[in-house]
């Protein structure tokens, strides 16, 4: 459209004098006719923010057949059609022809272009005039592009539509006929509603359902008058789940176009009766089992709670660490079932989640006067099912109870290190707890590490190794992944 040898004068920002002057030095205008264009171009920013469009005026030159632009304006708060101004820029015809249609007589002229920036402009132009003689033309450009893409969008819909129609309308003995083929209910219907053709799942959804035998002239609606809404909407393509006569059907409209007239609808439809019943078992299944994870949550905590009193109660001497264990371990446990309940899900569990829960408990719970730090180092995206994570919960709630038990008896302060890891390359995962305790007596055969090294061979069919290293103590369960993706 506009030539973009670029100026530097800012948009809109012209005055006056500066209309003035380009129209006295390019053009052979009278002084009237001048007079008369600048008047015009004191509107030219209303117009502008009115029609939201570029602006602007063009003026033939004193050569033959040569436009010059003389003034524009954008809308306010726009960044415009173009990189820059174009006020003294040359108008060509190849490129604006509605400019010279209307100096040449037109009253109103409309041409359509794409700019140097791949828009693309829809020009209307309109003559100035003083004393019935054309002095100059008012442009208004409009950036159509989304327009024009609907309007393809739209051309290719009538397209498709159109074969739809052809389709549905093809000769029933043909030997392969396509829409009997088809597994959902088809219809046909005119701009009246009526069936003009259905096919043998349609004839049977109607015979079935509504208890009528279908034939064309029916009234689409009657039979279903849930869908009218859907067939009176505006929209082209709707798809929707209606419940009709008892039974659910996916139903898909879809208007049928000739030349971007509506001709008619077709309409699909899915029964997915079934599909709905499987949904409504899994949700009642997935209601239940949540349930059950409550109670055992609950019964769980119940437990936890009678030991907490014996234990404020009193017990034998030399028994609380007991207590204080088994406790522990009931906890452990329990923070499963929280874990699976914070997560809304079904049975499965966020590893991250539960580790830190358990380890963050356990630090907690040492009585000691030991100052204890207990860091993770953690996959978040490590999801097992519950039974497999409540045999990984109990792992790391030994490992963890070990640090505290026997790494810092000479000293006053240290830290746990729990990593919690995924290896794509063998689908393992990997849980390791690392203390920096400085005793490095023979590892003492305990009730917790038994437990340990039985839950990681039998219940996960992996391996547990405890070993000293240069920071201290490390426990590493390995096991192949039996999770969820």
């Amino acid at each position: 459209m506009r030539n973009l040898n670029i100026r530097k004068t800012m948009f809109g920002m012209m005055t006056i004098n500066e209309v003035k002057n380009l129209c006295k030095t390019h053009t052979s205008l009278t002084p009237q006719a001048i007079q008369h264009i600048v008047e015009v171009s004191d509107h030219l920013q209303m117009i502008a923010d009115l029609n939201r469009a570029n602006v602007f005026i063009d003026c033939p030159t004193k050569k033959d057949g040569e436009v010059i632009v003389v003034a524009e304006s954008i809308p306010t708060n726009d960044e415009g059609l173009y990189q820059g101004s174009v006020i003294g820029e040359n108008v060509y015809e190849k490129f604006e022809p509605a400019v010279f249609q209307v100096l040449e007589g037109d009253e109103f002229a409309q041409h359509r272009a794409i700019t140097q920036e791949g828009k693309v402009v829809e020009q209307s132009v309109t003559p100035i005039k003083l004393e019935d003689v054309i002095v100059g033309t008012l442009i208004m450009e409009i950036d159509v592009s989304n327009k024009v893409m609907e309007e393809k969008r739209l051309r290719a819909l009538t397209q498709a539509t159109t074969t739809l129609s052809d389709i549905v309308s093809q000769n029933s003995e043909n030997p392969i006929f396509v829409p009997d083929m088809i597994e959902e209910s088809l219809f046909d219907l005119d701009n009246e509603l009526d069936i003009r053709y259905y096919n043998l799942a349609g004839e049977t959804m109607v015979r079935d359902l509504v208890d009528v035998n279908c034939e064309a002239g029916l009234n689409f609606v009657t039979l279903f008058p849930s869908i009218k809404d859907m067939l009176t909407d505006g929209r082209v393509i709707t798809i929707e789940e209606r419940e009709l006569k008892g039974h659910y059907f996916q139903v898909k409209c879809i208007q049928l176009l000739e030349e971007g007239i509506m001709t008619g609808h077709l309409i699909l439809l899915k029964d997915i009766t079934d599909l709905k019943e499987k949904e409504r078992e899994l949700i009642s299944k997935s209601v239940a089992i949540r349930e059950v994870h409550h109670r055992v949550k609950n019964n769980l905590q119940t437990v936890a709670s009678l030991l907490r009193l014996q234990m404020r109660r009193g017990l034998p001497n030399g028994s609380e660490k007991y207590f204080q264990e088994s406790l522990n371990r009931i906890l452990s446990i329990a923070s499963v079932y929280e874990v699976i309940l914070d997560e809304s899900s079904t049975d499965t569990v966020n590893i991250d989640k539960l580790i830190k829960k358990i380890g963050n408990m356990v630090v907690y719970n040492e009585s000691s006067n030991k100052t204890l730090h207990i860091t993770y180092q953690t996959d978040e995206h490590i999801n097992l099912v519950s039974n497999i994570a409540v045999s990984v919960a109990l792992i790391a709630n030994e490992l963890i109870t070990n640090c505290l038990t026997h790494a810092f008896n000479n000293q006053t302060e240290g830290i746990i290190s729990v990593v919690l890891a995924y290896d794509t390359e063998s689908d393992t995962v990997k849980l390791e707890v690392q203390d920096t305790g400085e005793e490095e007596s023979a590892f003492q055969p305990s009730f917790g590490l038994k437990i340990v090294t039985t839950i990681a061979e039998n219940d996960l069919e992996g391996t547990f190794n405890i070993d000293r290293n240069s920071i201290g103590t490390i426990g590493k369960v390995e096991f192949q992944h039996k999770g969820v993706d």
